[in-house]
């Protein structure tokens, strides 16, 4: 395999019109089966890798195998990287298609396909020769792989560890930046896991599920519950009555103190990390406390609230969803056991491909006690609808499964929500309140809040995934965009772009013009860059939240080469008689020139 691209630590640039920045790569496929059943192989890739074939190519030799094999790859290596975190959202295109005339059956094709910036050429490759090999192997011999537990464990070993570990990208990352390419509100990855969404006055960063505009000492006080609860009751906010401890003794006193029934924690671990509940004796607790211990030298005891825990997703002052916490349980269907209900359910799961299953259901002591406690055993038949719980809380290590309470969600219980995420200055919090009755407000039945996360895990379950366009819209205005405009020229050029710059200063638009060696800002100063070239000077003014509107002044073909710094313009215009300048010299400028504003016109409204 071979790649045209940019440097792997650059910004890469819009060459084929893909909504993503992209690379063009050449791929040889060697022994491409001469006819394969491509409903077959369809089924497969849908059942065995949750993987679509959406359209068809719109390049190669139309209708040979080949070319279908090939769109295929691309939908492959596309779900590999999407399956790594990494955000690939379309699978690209095929530009041209040749025979080996020296090989029968061989082929070359050249794809473009889509690039995510400062991601190293070396991880791009094991992407599209994975999936090159899967797709011929699969062609040739799909009864090789009716059962796909080994090849799932091959590919987690060899392509999704390693492109995990070539971009760092959390679980929330993944799935906002989808929801930003459906909204088509632009997105870029400047480095280590971090992205802007939108540009200039819209431009907002976030890495995970954390934003730019939370207080970073915000941050760090929720992360400690002992001092979260200390903020929050001298805001007058309901919590828990506890007392922090290092030693085991202290948690004894600290028992007789507070009163049982007690939760033991550590204070600064979140995700149910080291948690134990519902401890009613001095030997549990010493069992909990040396539990809690293992995470955190300091560990908080304290009275058990009355109720189960509710997570409140509040996105700048506005409750986007509220669901109950459940532990992870298990459904009756009124004639298996529970043990038989968990089996079928892990085989169902089983039929996932790895990287989309849930978590196991458990049937250990763990889920045993948990049943108990409710007056159930293994070998109980739950009726039709019915759920047992498998485990006594909910928690990142064992799941658990989400009640949607978003619509009967009390007024007095969101305003305290949002109290708390103002507290602690975060635009994106989970807060999370232990109520008997989340419908009924917090001061009428002893419920609390729990704890506040700053990093709330998004698009986790059901309810989170359907409000990340609501998410969206508060965080980012319409989509993100703001006016840019390219004018094609030599002298007069940047005389006409002056001329549009007035057009949205007029308007009230901070509006900035850019050519390949000059920078100006609204009232026509001079703004010096260390940079160079049209297209580092548009990325550096996307990034720059003073901008509300850009002129290019293309005087040089320079773009071509480079490629676009936006997916699209709102306004291409040439000068007529004009030529840019052309960095080859045995290339006429007029053919340069009209190369340039053919890929600057097929990205203007």
């Amino acid at each position: 395999m071979q790649a045209t691209t940019a440097n792997s630590l650059s910004q890469a640039g819009f060459h084929n019109r893909l909504r993503q920045p992209d690379q063009i790569l050449t791929i040889r496929l060697d022994n491409c089966p001469p006819a394969i059943e491509w409903e077959a192989f369809d089924a497969w890739l849908l059942k065995k890798l949750a993987l679509p074939v959406s359209g068809g190519p719109d390049g190669g030799v139309p209708g040979h195998d080949a070319t279908g094999l090939m769109w295929r790859i691309l939908h492959i290596a596309a779900g590999l990287q999407r399956a790594a975190r990494i955000p690939i959202f379309e699978p690209g295109r095929i530009l041209s298609c040749e025979a080996d005339p020296a090989q029968p059956g061989a082929w070359f094709f050249k794809v473009a396909v889509p690039r995510v910036d400062y991601m190293f050429t070396q991880s791009t490759y094991l992407a599209y020769n994975s999936a090159t090999l899967l797709a011929l192997e699969v062609a040739a011999a799909p009864s090789r792989f009716t059962e796909p537990e080994p090849l799932y464990q091959q590919l987690d070993e060899n392509v999704l560890q390693p492109l995990r570990q070539a971009l760092p990208v959390g679980k929330s990352s993944i799935h906002v930046l989808r929801t930003a390419h459906e909204r088509r509100i632009p997105w870029r990855h400047i480095g280590q896991g971090v992205f802007q969404l939108g540009w200039g006055r819209h431009a907002l960063l976030f890495r995970h599920s954390r934003v730019e505009s939370d207080s970073s000492i915000g941050v760090d006080a929720a992360q400690h519950k002992f001092v979260a609860a200390q903020w929050m009751r001298l805001m007058g906010l309901p919590v828990s009555e506890h007392r922090l401890v290092t030693e085991e003794g202290d948690a004894l006193q600290a028992a007789a103190s507070v009163g049982w029934p007690l939760v033991v924690k550590p204070a600064n671990r979140d995700r149910g990390e080291g948690v134990t509940v519902d401890i009613d004796s001095e030997n549990t607790l010493r069992s909990a406390f040396r539990h809690a211990v293992q995470f955190s030298e300091q560990v908080l005891v304290e009275r058990a609230a009355p109720g189960v825990c509710h997570r409140l997703l509040v996105v700048r002052g506005k409750v986007l969803y509220t669901v109950k916490r459940l532990p992870i349980s298990v459904e009756g269907d009124g004639r298996k056991t529970i043990a038989e209900c968990i089996e079928a359910g892990n085989a169902r799961q089983k039929a996932m491909p790895a990287w989309d299953r849930p978590l196991p259901y458990p049937a250990d002591d763990l889920a045993r006690d948990a049943l108990g406690r409710c007056g159930l055993r293994m070998e109980s038949v739950l009726a039709s609808g019915a759920w047992a719980p498998l485990r006594r809380i909910e928690s990142t290590e064992w799941g658990g499964l989400d009640e949607d309470f978003s619509a009967t969600l009390h007024a007095d219980n969101a305003a305290i929500a949002i109290q708390a995420a103002s507290l602690f200055g975060l635009d994106v919090a989970g807060v999370d309140i232990i109520s008997p009755d989340i419908t009924r407000p917090w001061h009428e039945n002893g419920a609390i809040i729990n704890e506040i996360n700053s990093a709330p895990l998004l698009g986790a379950s059901q309810s989170s995934l359907d409000t990340l366009p609501a998410l969206m819209a508060q965080l980012v205005s319409g989509e993100g965009r703001i006016p840019i405009e390219v004018i094609v020229g030599a002298d007069r050029a940047l005389t006409r772009a002056r001329a549009r710059q007035q057009y949205w200063v007029a308007k009230g638009c901070s509006c900035y013009v850019t050519s390949h060696i000059i920078t100006e800002d609204p009232g026509g100063h001079a703004l010096p860059l260390a940079v160079r070239g049209l297209f580092a000077r548009c990325i550096a003014l996307l990034m720059n939240k003073n901008v509300g509107a850009i002129v290019l002044v293309a005087q040089t073909d320079e773009l071509l080469d480079a490629g676009l710094p936006v997916d699209r313009f709102d306004l291409a215009e040439r000068i007529p008689g004009e030529f840019v300048a052309s960095s080859f010299s045995h290339v006429p400028e007029a053919e340069r020139t009209d190369k340039l504003f053919q890929l600057l016109a097929s990205s203007a409204f």
